[in-house]
């Protein structure tokens, strides 16, 4: 079997064309074979194949999919479930993206060893792999950023073989052929400087400078840019020269006059970074060797460390980038910076002297700069795809590290990482390297209880720390003590308390009134834990709503949600949210609340423990009659 994506999305079982069904079909299939093996979330099937708001049903559609590829497909490629979702793994047949990237990389290693000649006809056989726009017959926002990046795949190799066939001295049309890839991409600069390169070693000196002259008038007008160092190092050589003939033998005319600037942007990476090993792990493993720009994101409460890890592992990778790291801190949800403006900053970075005036031509400007190049870029805070999507490269070699207070649903095909809390273990070390090894493992137990009163939050952790270094004379029970009667308090009063509470203020913020409330109202019960029908309960809503309600929260990473689907809040969100219910609700309602709640327990078995149930009964201030008799009758 033969299986297509660089060009029309196709499929040959030995020399007959099997017909792939419907685009929708066909797009999976496409989007399946793009993650070469790696699980497929349903829900980013969904997005990738109809956009955010999928029909009605999109799931079950999805399922029939898969139903119809998998007998058309046979043993050759098979579709197999996972936990989420689906992958597709091609087991004996032709690939020509894996085709593809196989000829690239031998080419690279035939380069190397300095066999330039048989390196650019492996570029070529690659090159023959395609066979049109690449994803040709499927549609949406994913495909088109897939399509934009494997022809970034296709330009690199041709640039490529272009450089080498100059070196070698290739066919005898390759100034026509530069000639009508610059036709095709005009603002490739590359190409540019290949065309009259081949034009002067061709002896047709006038000619090259003639092109420069066309390529300087197509970038100011076309973006208000001079041609770049090595064009212009170029132009000067060219002219320099006393008559038209090809270079000597040897003559590099293509080195640039002086480095481009290497940006190092990352803010100081933590000198007490603690734990995170699998986070790293993973987030290492994506950002290295694929073949198109990674884009990877991390989301998560405020407070747990997004920002910290990202600039870790960025600091960790800086010798895969040797081109630079930039970083932006885009401002959140609270005061978003737009696109252009980062834009402008990131050309600076790379060089750029005379920005263009439109966000269009920033961009295109952008992506062509860091065309070739390896950067790495960390995006801090983002907040939209709008806002995102100008920034991100298309060319391979770069990379992308995001931040968001949320998963960002309109970038489809990124990988999000939720970062929680830290391992208890992972965060009394925290405590330790803050606070100092000899103080805190000289109270070990109670430095553990600490933490755990910091819910392993790192920025909780850093506050409490701050207490005991700012009490040097005080037990580490006595600084617990006074943390837990802060949490008790109905009001806040320590200003670090209210650093600790900024993150949860700042998510709450993001919610409408409804919503928060139901933030506030689903913390009052003393249980561990909240199924949805007990969260229903408390809430007042049908089971339906709640489980909507509380999914949402979920979302918002102000409640935690375990495998059996049961809601639990961090111990400090749940301080801070029985704040907010006593002061914003009120008493009654919040009684009244835990009444409902009671009484859903006393009626429906295996609901919640007695502990908790207790719990529960201890918080009620008058007990009605009626609840009463009913806890008489289920409590001994």
């Amino acid at each position: 079997m033969r299986l297509a994506v660089l060009g029309p999305v196709r499929a040959w079982r030995r020399d007959e064309e099997i017909d792939l069904g419907s685009p929708q079909q066909r797009g999976l299939l496409a989007l399946l074979l793009l993650h070469e093996g790696r699980p497929v979330a349903t829900e980013a099937i969904v997005e990738a194949l109809w956009g955010e708001h999928g029909p009605p049903g999109a799931r079950g559609t999805v399922r029939t999919y898969v139903y119809r590829l998998r007998p058309i497909l046979g043993g050759t490629a098979v579709i197999e479930s996972t936990g989420s979702g689906y992958c597709l793994t091609v087991r004996d047949g032709d690939f020509d993206l894996r085709s593809f990237r196989e000829l690239v990389a031998r080419a690279h290693r035939a380069r190397r060893a300095g066999a330039a000649a048989s390196a650019a006809d492996l570029l070529r056989q690659a090159l023959g792999t395609w066979q049109g726009p690449a994803l040709s017959g499927v549609r949406g926002p994913f495909f088109e950023l897939e399509r934009d990046r494997l022809e970034e795949l296709r330009l690199a190799a041709l640039e490529e073989v272009f450089d080498l066939e100059l070196e070698v001295g290739g066919q005898s049309d390759l100034t026509s052929e530069i000639r009508a890839a610059v036709g095709e991409h005009p603002l490739r600069e590359r190409l540019h400087e290949q065309l009259m390169l081949s034009l002067f070693r061709a002896g047709r000196r006038a000619e090259a400078l003639a092109a420069f002259q066309r390529t300087r008038r197509l970038l100011r007008e076309e973006l208000g840019v001079d041609p770049g160092p090595v064009l212009r190092s170029l132009h000067s050589r060219i002219l320099r020269e006393t008559e038209d003939a090809p270079a000597p033998a040897g003559r590099d005319l293509s080195s640039p006059l002086a480095p481009a600037p290497v940006p190092a942007q990352l803010p100081a990476d933590l000198a007490v970074f603690t734990g995170r090993r699998a986070e790293i792990a993973e987030l290492s493993s994506a950002l290295r060797g694929a073949a198109h720009p990674p884009v990877v994101g991390i989301t998560g409460l405020g407070g747990t460390g997004k920002t910290a890890l990202a600039v870790h592992v960025a600091h960790s990778l800086r010798h895969v980038f040797p081109d630079g790291q930039l970083f932006a801190h885009l401002g959140g949800f609270e005061d978003p910076v737009g696109p252009s403006e980062v834009l402008g900053r990131f050309l600076r970075a790379v060089g750029v002297t005379r920005l263009p005036a439109s966000l269009d031509e920033r961009a295109a400007l952008w992506r062509t700069m860091v065309s070739g190049r390896r950067l790495l870029i960390v995006l801090d805070a983002a907040s939209s795809g709008e806002q995102v999507r100008p920034l991100l490269p298309a060319a391979p070699g770069c990379a992308v590290i995001m931040t968001g207070s949320r998963r960002i649903v309109d970038l489809p095909g990124i990988p999000w990482l939720r970062l929680g809390v830290l391992r208890p273990e992972d965060a009394l070390r925290l405590l330790a390297a803050i606070s100092g090894t000899r103080r805190v493992f000289a109270e070990e137990e109670a430095a553990g209880r600490l933490v755990g009163a910091c819910s392993y939050q790192p920025l909780s952790v850093h506050v409490a720390a701050a207490r005991l270094d700012a009490r040097p004379s005080w037990t580490i029970d006595q600084i617990l003590a006074q943390l837990e009667d802060d949490l008790r308090r109905p009001v806040v009063m320590h200003e670090d308390c209210k650093i600790v509470d900024r993150p949860f203020r700042e998510a709450q913020a993001r919610m409408d009134s409804f919503h928060r409330d139901a933030f506030h109202l689903a913390a009052v019960p003393d249980c561990g834990r909240l199924d949805a029908a007990m969260a229903a309960a408390v809430l007042d809503l049908p089971v339906n709503e709640a489980t909507a309600v509380m999914e949402a929260l979920v979302d918002a990473h102000l409640v935690e949600i375990d495998e059996n689907g049961d809601y639990h809040f961090l111990g400090l969100v749940k301080a801070f949210a029985r704040r907010q219910a006593l002061n914003g609700l009120g008493h009654e309602r919040c009684q009244q609340a835990l009444h409902r709640l009671l009484r859903h327990c006393l009626t429906v078995e295996h609901t919640v423990g007695e502990e908790d149930l207790r719990a529960v009964l201890d918080q009620i201030v008058e007990l009605p009659d009626a609840l009463a008799e009913m806890v008489s009758l289920s409590l001994p």
